[in-house]
């Protein structure tokens, strides 16, 4: 499960109900930054759980993660990284973060978005909390085996 920007002071409710339907089955579960406060991080560290800071998170939450990182999951290289500036050439700056992936997961334009660019397979889950304009909040999903595919969920 991939999920991104959830901007949470504190972990409600309705993120413990999202965490129990989409976390609890999950292999891993990967979180690409803006989360807001701690408690979002120490509460998603009950599942096996990979992630990296954003840009709007605070010194507390980059001293705990990186901004970037590789993982190895079945085999596949898989970049995670936020994001940062303008949505405009984003994908273009984020693939110069990068040598021999095979995909980059990325948030911070709140825009659900899935597709293979130049053999890299692009994959962005939008924001869990926050939408931008008509967009609806969403999460991912990734299926990894042979070759890695995604599935977006319109919360």
């Amino acid at each position: 499960m991939v999920m991104s920007d959830t901007h949470l002071e504190r972990v409600t409710d309705r993120f413990e109900s999202l965490c129990a339907a989409y976390c609890e089955g999950a292999d891993l579960v990967i979180h690409l930054g803006d989360w807001a406060r701690h408690a979002v991080l120490n509460f998603l560290e009950r599942y096996p759980l990979e992630a990296v800071a954003g840009n709007m998170d605070d010194s507390g939450i980059h001293e705990r993660l990186p901004v970037k990182k590789v993982i190895r999951v079945r085999g596949h290289h898989i970049g995670i990284i936020h994001g940062w500036g303008s949505p405009v050439g984003l994908r273009h700056r984020l693939m110069d973060e990068f040598e021999n992936v095979e995909a980059i997961l990325f948030g911070h334009t709140h825009q659900a978005l899935q597709l293979v660019e130049h053999g890299i397979f692009w994959f962005n889950p939008g924001s869990v909390y926050l939408g931008r304009g008509e967009r609806a909040n969403s999460l991912g999903i990734l299926n990894i085996e042979d070759r890695i595919t995604g599935e977006i969920v319109t919360l």
